[in-house]
């Protein structure tokens, strides 16, 4: 693939500005027609031809006007911060502004992933009938006052950087929104534990901890991808989230032995189990597709 720029250069115009703003308007529309594409770019379709056929042999335009996502995140991997040893991670890395501001994304990124990682344990903890220091809901507020830190910041970055780096800043937010969403999560399966009493034993209180043990799992390898860009974990989380699927598969079995009350409640916990676990692979796609440029498999849960 070619890597002459399509980035729209900042304080510029010409052909280069136009070839951007093609490929924006493809990814942001969706046009159906080239007269449609024309159009909303503001050229005649003679000269959009010209531009299309460029774009389509450096494969970052394909046919139907579909940007092609690993040429767009190949050339905007500008806001993280790659730890690689290879050509791209170098020029990234020597170029202080943006790795200035990558490595404060990602810190404030960690903050959080911190605190909703302590809300999901207290939730773990509250169901086992384990003690903890804080509980899930008294570190809701921390929760959301470093969720607010990610946005503010990205939102920062997104006013100043012109497209696609702001596509890269729109993943990094829902990254920071699923963590939040985690957090939520937790507070309330911690307040349908408190609200219940009592918990499940025997061979169904193992199997929801290991549950709750897979999601630990898979939120340690998340983490690995978005903050360590160790990309070849991503397939042992792959792995993690299957022994989830298995785990519950056996675990609705088992509960059909209780009463109807307790039923409901360990569907309830359980449901808000598999969307917190849920969200971190969502999370890890999308770190996976921020560092390589590359689309994994979607997730399943």
């Amino acid at each position: 693939m070619s890597h002459r720029t399509w980035q729209r250069p900042l304080g510029t115009g010409g052909r280069d500005a136009t070839r951007a703003q093609v490929v924006e308007s493809i990814d942001r529309i969706a046009p159906e027609t080239k007269e449609e594409l024309a159009h909303t770019v503001g050229i005649s379709e003679q000269y959009l031809s010209e531009l299309l056929q460029e774009l389509k042999a450096e494969e970052i335009v394909q046919k139907g006007y579909v940007v092609d996502d690993a040429a767009l995140y190949d050339n905007s991997r500008r806001i993280s911060k790659l730890f690689n040893d290879d050509a791209d991670g170098a020029e990234i890395a020597s170029d202080g502004e943006t790795s200035d501001r990558g490595t404060e994304v990602l810190g404030l990124l960690d903050r959080l992933e911190s605190v909703t990682t302590r809300q999901y344990d207290a939730a773990r903890a509250a169901f086992l009938g384990e003690s903890v220091e804080h509980s899930a809901k008294t570190l809701e507020s921390l929760t959301n006052e470093r969720y607010s830190a990610v946005l503010a910041e990205l939102k920062s970055y997104t006013l100043t950087t012109d497209w696609p780096g702001n596509r890269v800043a729109a993943d990094l937010s829902t990254i920071a929104t699923n963590l939040e969403i985690v957090g939520d999560r937790a507070c309330f399966i911690a307040d349908v534990v408190d609200r219940e009493g009592t918990g499940p034993n025997g061979i169904v209180g193992e199997r929801m901890a290991d549950i709750f043990a897979s999601g630990t799992r898979i939120n340690e390898y998340f983490s690995e991808i978005l903050f360590d860009c160790e990309l070849a974990v991503h397939r042992q989380l792959r792995d993690q989230e299957e022994t989830v699927h298995r785990d519950l598969d056996e675990l609705f079995e088992l509960v059909t032995a209780y009463d109807p009350d307790m039923y409901g409640y360990l569907v309830t916990v359980t449901r808000a189990l598999e969307r917190a676990i849920y969200y971190w692979v969502d999370a890890a796609e999308l770190a996976v597709q921020i560092h390589s440029g590359h689309q994994p498999d979607h997730t399943a849960i």
